[in-house]
């Protein structure tokens, strides 16, 4: 899988125009293995170049008890990243913590993202990406956070949109697929469930002389049913960073 991905990386460095000014995948946290943050760098490069509108993936252990929102926002803004004279963009935060209850996600729009990435797009998102953060796969969690930002710029983009390069219009879609999929696949487990417990029992270890049905008791379980899809998301609503920039926000616990 890694050299499958690695001459997929190659092909497209070649043939996708250069965007070196910084990269969008800042893993202070280190929570990636360095083939999947160059794998994502490279997604986030062609959509980038085919949508001209940046996307920022942001990891911290702690932000310090600031307000996640603003941090993600000052990050964005001071860092210089964004499209256009209305900063373009979007860019998710990701504070790992060190307990399921201390951890943080937080997705800033700017520009265009705002209409773009509106509170329906933001539940689709985090749906998708949620249950890997939890289960701390950040790899997975992160390359479906992109794979989902891909399909909802692509979903409203007109038709008949041009760009700078007709190979990015029709590949780039495809090749961030792949991408993803790659990396998701590299995090699968290989061990299958085997399909009868026999499998599981050591010759001459298990010896059944008796068999015998005891009815016990019986146990009821009620549980409340959360009529959210959010997975715990909320929206922030519109709001100023530091900078001035205008931004709208999602966030919530993983």
């Amino acid at each position: 899988m890694k050299k499958i991905l690695a001459l997929l990386l190659l092909l497209f460095l070649l043939v996708t125009p250069a965007l070196a000014d910084g990269n969008r995948v800042i893993d202070d946290a280190d929570v990636l293995s360095a083939s999947d943050e160059a794998a994502l760098e490279q997604a986030i490069t062609l959509i980038r170049e085919k949508y001209q509108f940046d996307v920022v993936l942001l990891t911290k252990t702690s932000i310090d008890g600031k307000t996640p929102r603003y941090y993600a926002a000052d990050y964005y803004d001071f860092n210089g990243f964004g499209y256009g004279d209305k900063r373009d963009g979007i860019i998710l935060l990701l504070v790992t913590g060190a307990g399921v209850g201390d951890r943080d996600y937080t997705i800033v729009n700017t520009g265009r993202g705002e209409k773009i990435f509106d509170d329906d797009a933001m539940y689709e998102i985090e749906d998708a990406m949620l249950p890997y953060l939890r289960a701390s796969n950040f790899s997975a969690g992160l390359a479906k956070f992109v794979s989902g930002v891909e399909a909802r710029l692509q979903y409203m983009t007109p038709k008949n949109r041009t760009t700078r390069a007709a190979v990015i219009i029709f590949g780039a879609g495809l090749v961030i697929g792949l991408i993803v999929a790659l990396i998701l696949k590299g995090q699968m487990k290989t061990v299958r469930r085997k399909i009868n417990a026999q499998s599981y029992i050591k010759d001459g270890s298990f010896n059944l002389n008796r068999v015998q049905d005891i009815y016990l008791y019986t146990t009821t379980t009620r549980r409340k049913i959360e009529t959210s899809s959010s997975g715990g998301g909320h929206g922030g609503g519109g709001f100023t960073g530091s900078s001035g920039t205008h931004h709208t926000s999602h966030s919530g616990k993983f």
